[in-house]
């Protein structure tokens, strides 16, 4: 696997403002991670040559990345560049460029690695227009402590502390109806601070089982407390804590941004809770819920609420999940 994230921190000065290295990881195609002396902020380069098309990219830029190709001087060639522009955003951008190398890897001409970033750069773009960049709410504050805290389940567990961070999947556009995925099994988390505990679903797609051999949901019931609670910024800081390496952390702060969680917005995170119960249910086909394909055609974006009651016979153990996967 390309380390990109690495290249780009060895990375020492040359005298030229731009330094670049060449991923010799793909040899048939001209790429390179790049660094501006000066600012300090990181490029992803890719030259092909003058008859290779390349569309428009106004449509292809977003918050934070620049996009735009510019005329070799030193040769016939086309160069494609990926710019950072704001380096709060180092870690997502690692993702970002790590994710078109995996898939540029499999492209046998420079048009067709075009494609494929182009491809890969929509993908993104549709990500990072989800980003809150003014602060999560307070439900996206407790959608993401749900998240957090089965995420420090995995980390706590031997068989799946090793997957773990890849695992959680809520913020990537391929895997945007489950917020884990592990393997062929899927796991949503809900959490509510309710007196009257209920599972409040967003749509159509977070109950479907569609290509998944199992899935879960998790209820994490839980009351507002002014002391000795668990907040957004206390269960952050323990998930980092247990991130054994630099890398690993640095994924894992790219999928809280993803999700809107940024360390400058700290002070507004402070909000505790205290864990009552923990609920896990099995979806399993008979699990009263509404789905795709039970939708008129034209019907989407379907909300609505489950009473706990209504699925009490399907409460299992939480050793269940570890059990099938």
């Amino acid at each position: 696997m390309i380390n990109i994230k690495s290249i780009w921190e060895n990375h020492k000065p040359t005298g030229d403002i731009i330094i670049k290295t060449r991923i010799d990881e793909i040899p048939h195609l001209n790429c390179f991670a790049a660094t501006n002396h000066i600012t300090g902020q990181h490029l992803y380069i890719m030259a092909v040559a003058n008859n290779v098309t390349i569309p428009e990219l106004k449509n292809y830029r977003f918050k934070g990345v620049e996009i735009y190709t510019l005329q070799s001087e030193t040769e016939s060639k086309i160069e494609l560049y990926i710019y950072l522009l704001d380096n709060d955003l180092k870690d997502i951008f690692s993702l970002f460029i790590q994710n078109i190398l995996e898939e540029i890897e499999k492209s046998v001409t420079e048009s067709e690695a075009i494609k494929t970033t182009l491809n890969v750069v929509s993908k993104w773009k549709m990500l990072f227009d989800k980003i809150n960049f003014n602060g999560l709410s307070l439900e996206q504050q407790k959608g993401l402590i749900g998240e957090l805290l089965f995420l420090n389940t995995l980390l706590d567990d031997e068989k799946t502390i090793a997957n773990a961070l890849n695992s959680w999947t809520g913020a990537e556009q391929d895997f945007q109806a489950k917020d884990f995925t592990l393997g062929s099994v899927g796991v949503e988390v809900k959490f509510t601070a309710s007196k009257q505990p209920r599972i409040k679903v967003s749509n159509e797609r977070q109950l479907d089982a569609e290509n998944l051999s199992e899935l879960f949901l998790i209820l994490y019931s839980t009351e507002a407390v002014k002391d000795n609670g668990i907040s957004l910024n206390s269960i952050v800081e323990q998930t980092r804590q247990k991130i054994s390496t630099e890398e690993e952390r640095g994924i894992f702060n790219a999928k809280l941004q993803l999700n809107g969680y940024f360390d400058e917005d700290k002070e507004h995170y402070g909000r505790m809770y205290s864990l009552k119960r923990t609920f896990v249910f099995n979806v399993s086909s008979d699990f009263p819920k509404i789905t795709k394909g039970q939708l008129p055609l034209g019907i989407y974006d379907t909300s609505y609420s489950i009473e706990i009651s209504a699925v009490e016979n399907f409460i299992v153990e939480p050793e269940t999940i570890f059990e099938k996967i």
